[in-house]
């Protein structure tokens, strides 16, 4: 990527790449330019929220949200390829870096997720798609360790939950099992299909499938069980494949479709909606054993943890008003820790002054402040 400084704006340039699929060349030369928009805002540290237009008319009537920290100006196409079926867009885009609007977390959120159910299974018969409700979160992994600045995936737990009015329960349990800080639930509620045939007058052709997927996404605070996110992320592609034959959805073949991509498209929305929803948010890690000299605690290098850093430590205590309304109150205790030994995921703090650590337990907090 190449920059220069023009008056108070930054240009920037980056370029995308997208599959041509079926001709749709259109298509294509669309997710080529998003994706490259969003390489130069990634980069360029922005936050976006706005509809762009380039010159020519590539993306006009299409509306194009990135969330990021600035604005952006202008955006300018500089060069289309075509190479085979790929095709490679280059724009330069006019941005404005504005100051982070708060203190963005030094340290990163942890996530912790499972496989995603199908809500109508007959819907799966077509492709036999009935495993893709375990891939889906291999790929949303993808989708956090390219795009994500705030937030990484700590673990897929290997079953099934389906999101219902328990949320909250569901996810501080979950929290706990597993030691994430917030809690992805998500279920696939729609890959239904329809076929188009083709006219009196091409009776030789087969018939055109398109397919749906939809995602409903909840974003829960493992700590505090507080519903920070749900949202349904909806697209739709064509079906490249033999309507007679299985896909096996862990393979290239299927995720470089146009229906794969199309889904990959989704996953990065929401790998980029959930950073930006948490990115201001405090980092908090769990205490795992305690005794009077020293924590462990599941944070450590990945999470950005040093030797040296000072943490402090409280409890979470939710009580009910009268009214039987829920309420969280910290308690924060008063002896001051520091990491002394450091592992990738893992730390051990002690106390900075050498007071005992005292009526500290497993599943208490930690939190740089």
């Amino acid at each position: 990527m190449l920059s220069s400084f023009q008056a108070q704006a930054i240009w920037f340039e980056a370029s995308g790449q997208a599959v041509v699929h079926n001709g749709d060349k259109r298509h294509a030369r669309k997710m080529a330019t998003q994706e490259a928009l969003k390489q130069a805002l990634m980069f360029a540290g922005a936050r976006v929220n706005s509809v762009q237009h380039l010159a020519d008319g590539l993306l006009q009537d299409d509306r194009l949200e990135v969330r990021s920290g600035g604005e952006v100006n202008k955006v300018e196409l500089i060069n289309e390829d075509y190479q085979g079926d790929i095709v490679t867009v280059a724009i330069r885009a006019d941005i404005f870096p504005q100051e982070t609007q708060c203190r963005a977390s030094d340290y990163q959120k942890s996530l912790v997720t499972t496989w995603f159910p199908i809500r109508n299974k007959q819907q799966a018969s077509l492709g036999q798609l009935y495993n893709i409700g375990k891939d889906l979160p291999r790929q949303l992994h993808r989708a956090f360790s390219t795009a994500s600045q705030h937030t990484s995936i700590h673990s897929v737990e290997n079953f099934y939950v389906t999101p219902g009015n328990d949320l909250s329960r569901q996810a501080t349990s979950l929290a706990r099992k597993a030691g994430g800080q917030f809690v992805l639930l998500a279920e696939i509620t729609d890959i239904s299909d329809e076929q188009t045939s083709p006219s009196m007058l091409a009776f030789w052709k087969e018939p055109q499938i398109s397919r749906n997927f939809s995602l409903d996404v909840h974003l829960i605070n493992g700590m505090t069980g507080e519903v920070l996110i749900s949202k349904p992320f909806r697209t739709r592609a064509s079906w490249p494949f033999d309507p007679h034959k299985s896909v096996d959805t862990a393979s290239n073949t299927f995720w470089q479709s146009s229906y794969g991509m199309a889904i990959r498209q989704q996953l990065d929305d929401v790998a980029q909606r959930i950073d930006d929803e948490i990115a201001c948010l405090p980092a908090h890690g769990r205490v795992l054993q305690s005794t009077h000299q020293q924590l462990s605690i599941d944070i450590g290098k990945e999470h950005g943890v040093s030797l040296g850093d000072r943490l402090k430590v409280f409890k979470l205590n939710q009580f009910y008003d009268p009214m039987g309304n829920s309420h969280y109150q910290y308690q924060v205790h008063p002896v001051e820790v520091q990491v002394t030994r450091i592992s990738l995921s893992s730390s051990v703090v002690e106390s900075v002054n050498g007071v005992p650590l005292a009526n500290i337990q497993p599943n208490d907090f930690v939190s740089r402040r």
